[in-house]
């Protein structure tokens, strides 16, 4: 064989192995007549391609007439793969019987087997010439009677599946699948459009076969449309990675209910294996179920073997807009049930403690408001004073309550907060505003804890407030910071301090004493004081377990 040089060799052949690994790789990853049939339509016309460049090069006419022989295993096969693959896409398969697809075959078989045997009877080209009137060496042929035929079987066969596609744009209801139709109708129509400009010799690019270009972008279309639009993805894959792997129990049902498929989930739910009900009614497999669905709902509960189901019933439609089945989906909520009963239960309890929290707060200020009344029936300055303290604590002790009735969280208290407005309190309290209040830090605290903790602050800031400043000004700092385990609150002042000859833990003050009481016993922590700078009480505590 004899070869020339031309621009166009190299480029198309490249292509040419780009389609055939398409073509393989549909072949052997999209298993369904469709797919199939789309990458038979991928390498048919890939071979057609690959005989036509290997033509086109050649050098010497036996070599062009070996080549143009050649392209015929693509040439017969590409115009029934398409139609079958028309018939296909537009849900038309009860056509494709054996029978069918043998007649559809009887001519294109006849047309390759005359065209290997042309020498002998001239049916397909009565004659080749090598024109080299251009800058390449090319063949002009003149077709015989049985190749003017074939190729009017061929476009039949492409006018039936364009207009098999046509229907299917008019009558689909879905835009995406219209314009997958509309691309695949073009992808069709290119190739045998270049073809008829070659075979009646209206090519305006001479020394260039259109073919080849139109069968690339065919191919390049399909190939798309496979892959962008999923068209004959393997079922059979998709079942096996995905439905076989839910927790969700899934029943396909045909349009009569019956039993198609289920996967492992379903196939316990129902406790019968997917061989042992396929085509049996729902119905008689799984009466309840039944029931849901012959009442035409999209879903609901069932309750089966003390287990809550809730259901989903959706129609599977094909690309075609045509529903072809019913699919079930059932999905064990029974936990989910119980959690939101069981939080249901909780915030009923809350609201429940809210307002136990917000009828403690009310009793306390009633206490507070008659022990305000009664220090009025007296003038004794030192009575005054008590009924005054024992306000303090009573109100330090209401402001707690009031706070974990408007908190969202009744196991915790944002203590930061709770200082700041006792600290205001007693800063009224006592009248005092010459006197500044620092908070530092901040806490979380249980209410365990925090009452017993707010006393505390209520105390040592009222002793500050009345002993420690002798010119009525001076700083007062809280500072309170939580740990992993352990909380620690320092209150400090700046004052005279008290003398070294007094032991806070053995004070008859009543203060001091409650101080000692609170930390020690309440909290279960320990209390020191620093009497450097002033006067700090150091204590620490570790957090109470929430149970």
């Amino acid at each position: 064989m004899i070869w020339q040089e031309t621009p166009y060799t190299i480029p198309f052949l490249g292509l040419s192995v780009l389609f055939v690994g398409l073509g393989i790789y549909i072949w052997f990853h999209y298993r369904s007549p469709l797919g199939r049939t789309g990458a038979v339509t991928i390498l048919a016309s890939t071979e057609w391609i690959i005989s036509a460049v290997l033509m086109f090069a050649g050098g010497d006419l036996a070599t062009k007439i070996f080549w143009r022989k050649m392209q015929y295993p693509g040439i017969i096969i590409l115009p029934v793969a398409w139609f079958v693959f028309a018939v296909l896409y537009t849900g038309r398969e009860e056509w494709l019987t054996r029978r069918s697809v043998a007649g559809l075959s009887v001519i294109p078989v006849i047309t390759l087997g005359l065209a290997f045997t042309n020498e002998y009877h001239s049916l397909m080209w009565s004659n080749f010439v090598l024109g080299t009137s251009g800058p390449f060496l090319i063949i002009d042929e003149t077709f015989g009677v049985w190749l003017w035929g074939f190729i009017g079987y061929a476009y039949v066969l492409l006018m039936c599946g364009a207009l098999l596609f046509l229907i299917h744009i008019r009558t689909c209801s879905r835009r995406r699948y219209k314009r997958q139709t509309s691309i695949l109708l073009f992808g069709g129509a290119v190739p045998w459009a270049a073809t008829a400009l070659s075979s009646f010799g209206l090519n305006p690019f001479p020394h260039l076969d259109l073919t080849l270009v139109a069968l690339a972008m065919t191919n390049g279309v399909v190939a798309f449309n496979i892959f962008y639009f999923q068209i004959g993805e393997v079922a059979l894959l998709a079942r096996e990675a995905i439905i076989e792997s839910m927790i969700d129990s899934v029943i396909v049902l045909d349009m009569e209910n019956r039993i198609i498929d289920l996967n492992p989930s379903a196939e316990k739910l129902v406790g019968n294996n997917t061989a042992d009900v396929t085509g049996k009614p729902i119905g008689s497999v799984w009466p309840e179920c039944w029931s849901m669905l012959a009442s035409d709902t999209q879903g609901g509960e069932i309750i089966k073997d003390q287990c809550i189901y809730d259901v989903s019933i959706s129609s599977l439609s094909d690309w075609r807009d045509r529903i072809v089945s019913r699919v079930v989906v059932l999905r064990d909520v029974t936990d989910r049930k119980r959690t939101e009963k069981i939080k249901q239960s909780l915030r009923e309890k809350e609201i429940l403690l809210q307002e136990i929290h917000h009828r403690v707060k009310n009793n306390i200020q009633v206490i507070s408001s008659l022990l305000n009344l009664q220090s009025q029936y007296t003038d004794d300055k030192k009575s005054k004073e008590m009924f005054k303290e024992c306000q303090n604590r009573i109100r330090s002790m209401a402001l707690i309550h009031e706070k974990l009735y408007k908190s969202e969280n009744l196991a915790d208290i944002n203590f930061n907060e709770y200082i700041t407005d006792l600290v205001n309190g007693l800063h009224k309290s006592y009248g005092i505003n010459t006197i500044t209040v620092t908070v530092e830090g901040n806490a979380f605290l249980g209410i365990d804890s925090a009452i017993p903790c707010g006393l505390i602050i209520n105390e040592l800031v009222s002793n500050s407030f009345k002993h420690a400043f002798t010119d009525g000004k001076g700083e007062i700092k809280i500072d309170i910071h939580s740990y992993t385990d352990t909380v620690e609150l320092v209150v400090s002042d700046n004052g005279v301090g008290i003398p070294d000859d007094i032991n806070f833990r053995e004070s008859k003050s009543l203060g001091l004493r409650l101080v000692t009481i609170l930390a020690e016993d309440q909290l279960n922590g320990t209390i020191s004081l620093d009497r450097s700078g002033g006067t700090a009480f150091h204590i620490t505590f570790r957090k109470k377990t929430k149970t």
